[in-house]
């Protein structure tokens, strides 16, 4: 959804996937290569930092309990830092992360993007801006959203299990599938 959004407002977005050793790796860099076919962008950069995984997380390990263990430390900042050497890398001027509103950990809150914002200018010695275009929604508004921009939601991978079906007790699952249920995922406008 962001980089419909993104391509909205007139950016040229280059895709770029992360591996950093999560469960859901496989699906979720097939689901990535669906969706930027979908919307006829390039397919995306594939930058392996799978040596993260060695921080202890249910999003890494399989041993750790998915749910009571779900904040990977520094992960968000790992995906700012590397988009931002990306975009460095190829004389791009922004970069964009998809957080979304109700912060659960601490690299999703505002102050966080505002801090890393300053981190980045201060490591680069240019200004790269930093783009959450998604921040004032709520996982319903966003799943709202593809629908309005026509963006099948089948193509998406959002379980942090790695999965074939939904493990429905990780945190993404628990917001997904509370965002279905409130019946506000309206029909096409």
């Amino acid at each position: 959804m962001m980089m419909l959004l993104l391509r909205e407002f007139g950016h040229t977005v280059s895709p770029l996937h992360i591996n950093y050793g999560q469960l859901a790796e496989e699906r979720e860099w097939r689901a990535s290569r669906q969706v930027c076919q979908h919307i006829g962008l390039d397919e995306p950069r594939r930058l392996d930092l799978s040596g993260f995984r060695e921080i202890p997380s249910g999003l890494t390990n399989p041993d750790l309990d998915i749910v009571e263990h779900a904040f990977l430390p520094g992960r968000n900042m790992l995906f700012i830092l590397a988009g931002a050497a990306y975009a460095y890398s190829t004389s791009a001027d922004a970069i964009a992360i998809g957080l979304i509103s109700n912060p659960i950990f601490p690299d999703q809150t505002v102050e966080f993007v505002k801090s890393a914002q300053q981190c980045l200018n201060a490591a680069l010695g240019i200004k790269i801006k930093l783009l959450t275009p998604l921040i004032g929604l709520d996982k319903r508004d966003t799943l709202n959203l593809a629908r309005k921009y026509n963006l099948p939601l089948e193509l998406t991978y959002f379980c942090h299990s790695g999965k074939e079906k939904p493990c429905g007790r990780c945190i993404s699952c628990k917001e997904r599938i509370a965002a279905e249920a409130t019946g506000s995922l309206r029909s096409k406008d």
